[in-house]
């Protein structure tokens, strides 16, 4: 006759203070010092140091296509390391964030003087690094989400302090950088004011990705999967219904996003066609300010808009606000009125985002719910394969509207006057067509917040029930 052991009681999850929703915030900050730079300048960098407008765009779409296979082999990786007694996402955040900032500073290293192709092949090399290194760090940053809480309230917190945190580097490159890109004089002058200031971003976010690991905490039991391979990462992608949605959704409204990549292009060719010198650098600040800073101002209603509408009924006041913006921008010429239309825009797709990671995370239950297995890194790793699959769609776009609109690629070269015109049609008309696409794809995401309800309480009610067995086993 067998005898049971007690067993230790499990402890509840505790609340998130303050510090561990600042702490997961702060990461984002960190990682945005890759991701506005290249979102926001690279590709103006590459063109402003001769890099032909289609060659960057094809870089663009090369590397991102190269990240998103990466980020389902880090899926998988995630899932089959071991967690120790501090947890395991925050370290393998730590390990390759930091590298991460090394490889950023070298994507602005472009020797001024070298042959053309010197030049691409160090954007190539430079480049593809970070999306290396992005993926392997991305993968456990959003998976770390889902085991910090299971909490609906807490999980929006900390996906509303995630889009905080990146869009406070957005507001700091707004005062540094922007004023300064369109009123360098050359090519060596561009390279010697960018790097200092990259470097110094880099050094300051590799000191961030400590602070995370030490202040956020894991404390939701991810089983050890040391067996999983490619194919179940693959597979519990593939028959998870609510991912693919948000996937999908998720994609189009980061296409509605592409014009944000040759903001300052805009700035100069649309918004301040022939206007002097400060207020071409006025004007040029201004739409860095909106693409790059406007989650300061939008990022903290998405808790609030999640109470009254859900999260889905703030992802259709997103895709709403970015397509009256779209229309406002193609249809008014006042420079004022458009530089509306474009915030319209960035603060639609920020309504979106806000939602993106909490809702990644309510896919892990649903999944677990449906098949009884919980593959928070591949939920991660399938996300982040569309976002950067959609992603190289929507790097290549932006460049590949100026080649498409005539743009001529060099600093301080005279455009056809057509281009202007051409412009404002294609950043209008893009991310209105993103938008409307978004909007129709969530219709059918299957996780409301009375639906998610429901699963997490048959969920623990499983997890009682296997315990107590595991107990009188």
């Amino acid at each position: 006759m067998s005898t049971a052991i007690a067993q230790p009681a499990k402890k509840a999850p505790q609340k998130l203070t303050w510090l561990n929703i600042v702490g997961y915030g702060s990461g984002d900050l960190a990682n945005n010092i890759g991701w506005r730079m290249m979102s926001m300048f690279l590709a103006t960098y590459y063109i402003y140091m001769g890099i032909d407008p289609v060659t960057t765009a094809n870089i663009f779409l090369f590397a991102r296509f190269f990240q998103a296979v990466v980020y389902l082999l880090a899926g998988n990786y995630a899932d089959r390391v071991k967690p120790n007694k501090n947890g395991k996402f925050r370290r393998l955040v730590v390990w390759f964030g930091v590298p991460m900032m090394v490889a950023i500073a070298l994507m602005y290293t472009i020797p001024a003087d070298a042959e053309m192709g010197v030049k691409v092949a160090w954007a190539i090399v430079t480049y593809l690094l970070y999306q290396l290194l992005g993926a392997l760090g991305g993968v456990p940053y959003g998976a770390l989400l889902g085991a910090m809480t299971q909490d609906q309230n807490e999980r929006q917190r900390l996906s509303s302090a995630r889009m905080v945190g990146g869009a406070l580097f957005g507001l700091i490159v707004t005062f540094t950088l922007a004023p300064a890109i369109n009123t360098v004089k050359d090519q060596a002058a561009l390279a010697k004011r960018m790097l200092p200031i990259v470097s110094i971003f880099c050094l300051v976010g590799a000191l961030i990705y400590v602070f995370l690991y030490k202040t956020t905490i894991e404390q939701i039991d991810v089983p050890e999967q040391p067996k999983v391979s490619f194919l179940d990462t693959l597979k519990a992608i593939v028959m998870n219904p609510a991912l693919l949605i948000l996937c999908f959704a998720t994609g189009f409204y980061l296409i509605a996003t592409c014009v944000g990549s040759i903001g300052p292009i805009i700035a100069k060719e649309v918004l301040a066609n022939g206007a002097d010198a400060g207020t071409l650098a006025l004007i040029t600040t201004i739409v860095t300010l909106i693409n790059a800073s406007i989650g300061v101002v939008a990022s903290p209603f998405g808790p609030v808009i999640a109470r009254h509408l859900g999260k889905k009924g703030g992802w259709y006041l997103g895709c709403a606000l970015g397509i009256i913006g779209g229309v406002m921008f193609i249809f008014v010429s006042n420079v004022w009125l458009s530089l509306v239309g474009m915030a319209l825009n960035a603060i639609g797709a920020q309504f979106c985002g806000n939602y993106v990671w909490g809702m990644e995370g309510d896919t892990v239950e649903y999944y677990e719910w449906k098949t009884g297995k919980r593959t928070d890194g591949a939920a991660m790793a399938g996300l982040s394969f569309f976002r950067q699959m959609f992603g190289a769609l929507t790097s290549w776009l932006g460049p590949a509207i100026l080649a498409f609109t005539g743009y001529k690629s060099g600093m301080n070269v005279a455009q056809d006057p057509t281009v202007a015109e051409n412009l404002r049609l294609a950043a209008g008309l893009v991310p209105l067509i993103g938008f409307v696409i978004s909007a129709a794809i969530m219709f059918f995401y299957p996780v409301t917040e009375e639906k998610f309800k429901q699963i997490k309480a048959e969920l623990a009610e499983r997890h009682a029930a296997a315990e107590a067995a595991a107990v009188q086993a």
